[in-house]
Parts: C-alpha cells; structure tokens; sequence
C-alpha cells in the first residue's frame, strides 16, 4: 500500500504465492463493519482483464482479497 496524502492506495497483493500488481484503481468506496471503516478498492492488474476487489479494514489494518471478476 501507498499513502498519497489520506489516501490509500493498493500497489500489489499475493494470491496463491503470486504477487500480483496493481495497474489500475477504477473504484474505492467506504463501508462501516461495527466499529470499523473499511475501503474497498476495485482494481485491475498487469497483463490481466480480471476485476479484483480489495479491502482494508482501518482499525484492525487487515487487507483482504474479497472477489474477483473475470
């Protein structure tokens, strides 16, 4: 993750042992979880036309794969 600002910025993410970076953010918005704000953040790779959605949870600073779109 990059911080731009306050903002947040996902740079590359591991799936299965690949790591994987991130070409694009082409969405991000913010959800409540309890207590939690949690940002989600659609984004694209290099050399690949699936969609991944990330999300970061800003109190317990976890990062988590929540689906792909092929």
């Amino acid at each position: 993750m990059v911080f731009d600002g306050f903002n947040i910025k996902p740079k590359w993410f591991m799936l299965d042992n690949k790591k994987y970076n991130v070409s694009k953010t082409t969405y991000t918005w913010r959800t409540i979880d309890g207590e939690a704000v949690v940002i989600h953040f659609a984004v694209t790779v290099t050399d690949s036309s699936t969609l991944y959605e990330l999300s970061f949870n800003q109190k317990t600073l976890v990062w988590r794969l929540e689906k792909t779109e092929c």
